[in-house]
């Protein structure tokens, strides 16, 4: 079976996709998308969304039918877990999180090897229309950083030490690929618990953020 992914670096439901490969032990070819090419995923997919994946020259988005259909053993059980109302409970929750990750993170990641200028103002640009001017995200912090780390102290006492399990399941993908843009917010420190909890998903999926721009 052959696989390409065309994603973008930074994206969460990119990195569900990349840590659910590298768990299951898929080789693919990795393509990193500029966010201002429209015309890539639009030819693949119709839409310009990430992540695709091109199974056998087949293309498909979605993240979690993505991985569902890459999980031929079913260990993360997608169509059972995600009927249930505790995912759709775990989903706004990753929504609340979300909300201020993203005001956090946005600032810092049109500067790394992921952006040029082109890319970077056109993401820049399509953001702010929601979140407001950049500078003032980065000038806010606080008002982001505060009621995000009080979650994630309270977050810390879920960890068992999976999100509330002793085994690795598919809430550890999910809510692993949501915080990991964090590393890239300068000084930002993750609660002890947080950080080694996602040091040890990392391990386990074999998940090198920045890899393309390192081999």
């Amino acid at each position: 079976m052959e696989l390409k992914l065309y994603h973008y670096v930074h994206c969460p439901y990119c990195i569900r996709v990349r840590l659910a490969l590298g768990y299951l032990g898929y080789k693919y070819t990795s393509i990193v998308v500029s966010y201002d090419d429209e015309k890539t995923p639009i030819a693949l997919a119709g839409v310009k969304m990430l992540p695709i994946l091109v199974v056998d020259k087949k293309a498909m988005n979605e993240s979690l039918d993505i991985i569902s259909v890459i999980d031929k053993n079913h260990f993360f059980q997608i169509e059972k877990i995600t009927t249930t109302p505790d995912f759709k409970h775990f989903d706004d929750y990753l929504n609340m999180l979300g909300a201020h990750i993203h005001n956090l993170t946005m600032p810092y990641w049109i500067y790394t090897p992921e952006f040029n200028e082109k890319s970077r103002e056109y993401f820049q640009r399509k953001k702010e229309v929601k979140r407001g001017p950049f500078k003032l995200l980065v000038k806010n912090r606080a008002e982001f950083e505060s009621p995000l780390m009080k979650d994630l102290i309270e977050l810390s006492e879920k960890i068992h030490p999976f999100y509330h399990e002793d085994q690795f399941s598919l809430y550890d993908i999910l809510l692993a690929s949501h915080l990991w843009g964090l590393y890239i917010v300068p000084e930002f420190q993750f609660p002890e618990k947080i950080h080694q909890y996602l040091q040890k998903v990392k391990k386990i999926c074999h998940f090198n953020y920045h890899e393309d721009f390192w081999k």
